[in-house]
């Protein structure tokens, strides 16, 4: 399967890291943007991407802001001792500036977005473009998809969209996070997900432990700026027209299934829903398979093969 690995340069001057799937044996049917969740990076995804490739959908995955190598190595990380660890991966050395989980502010990440979609345009031309968004990266879409021109895109496939946690947090914390984050964007926590909570899968959860590159470190200001975003998606839920399909897990530990279930029956009837035997992160689960399927089969719907030109 044909990789491309480049460079995106966002409105502010941040280079974004990105990787481009693609089937080089035939013309895409269009082009998935994957926005992934909290603590992961680019090359989590390579699996998911594999599949959207192999059904004639090209994919780009990229590095948010506090993810991935660049920010892992921005505080002086060093290579593992064998000098590539998992996926050339660094671990930090003792008294470097750890930058996972830092960023500027929550506009970011949907600025980000539209220079990876312009990118991608370029990648791969004229074929509809669909965003992807899991967990963190699903709240992230929804309000990209609300402040931005929706018939742009061809629809959006959401995984356990984060909307809200299903531990209530103190609202205490919650302002003091706010008035704390505005003042200084550095001042960080880790939070105490297990990989048992992301999935039921014993080799993938293995796989989270022993990734160098994910991480439980989010900044105040980036825990805002989502719980913001949480409470703007659902309060505007009804402003998507865009085809929408909304999967969410039964057997999950981490976000609210009850903010899904409200976000889905405000946004009405452009959205599909599913719910899957899984956890948090049902593309890492035993159900991935049932997943891929649907969410291809969503992306087959909405984004017709043009009839070839006889001559």
């Amino acid at each position: 399967m044909p990789i491309e690995q480049f460079e995106i340069l966002a409105g502010d001057g941040e280079a974004i890291s990105a990787a481009f799937y693609s089937d080089g044996s035939r013309p895409a049917k269009g082009v998935v943007i994957v926005v992934y969740g909290f603590g992961e990076h680019a090359g989590s995804y390579g699996e998911l991407a594999q599949k959207f490739a192999e059904a004639g959908f090209a994919a780009v995955v990229f590095d948010q802001r506090g993810h991935g190598a660049r920010y892992a190595t921005a505080g002086g990380l060093q290579p593992e001792a064998d000098g590539q660890g998992e996926r050339g991966a660094k671990r930090p050395t003792a008294g470097s500036k750890d930058m996972r989980g830092i960023i500027p502010s929550y506009q970011c990440f949907l600025d980000d977005i539209e220079a990876v979609c312009e990118a991608a345009k370029q990648k791969a031309p004229g074929v509809p473009v669909s965003l992807f968004g899991h967990s963190m990266g699903g709240n992230i879409v929804i309000n990209y998809l609300l402040r931005h021109e929706q018939s742009d895109y061809a629809c959006a496939i959401l995984e356990t969209p984060w909307l809200g946690l299903q531990k209530k947090i103190n609202p205490l914390i919650t302002f003091l996070a706010k008035i704390i984050g505005r003042l200084s964007p550095n001042v960080a926590i880790i939070n105490k997900l297990s990989p048992c909570d992301l999935t039921g899968d014993a080799k993938m959860a293995e796989g989270f432990k022993n990734d160098p590159l994910y991480h439980n470190r989010i900044s105040l200001r980036m825990f805002t700026g989502i719980n913001n975003g949480c409470k703007y998606a659902l309060a505007n839920a009804s402003k998507l027209t865009l085809p929408i399909f909304l999967a969410s897990a039964r057997e999950e530990r981490i976000v609210s299934n009850r903010a899904i279930a409200q976000f889905a029956n405000d946004a009405g009837s452009n959205v599909t829903e599913k719910d899957y035997k899984s956890c948090h992160a049902i593309h890492n689960d035993g159900d991935r398979e049932a997943f891929f399927e649907d969410a291809i089969g969503f992306l087959n719907a909405h984004c017709p093969e043009k009839p070839e030109i006889r001559s």
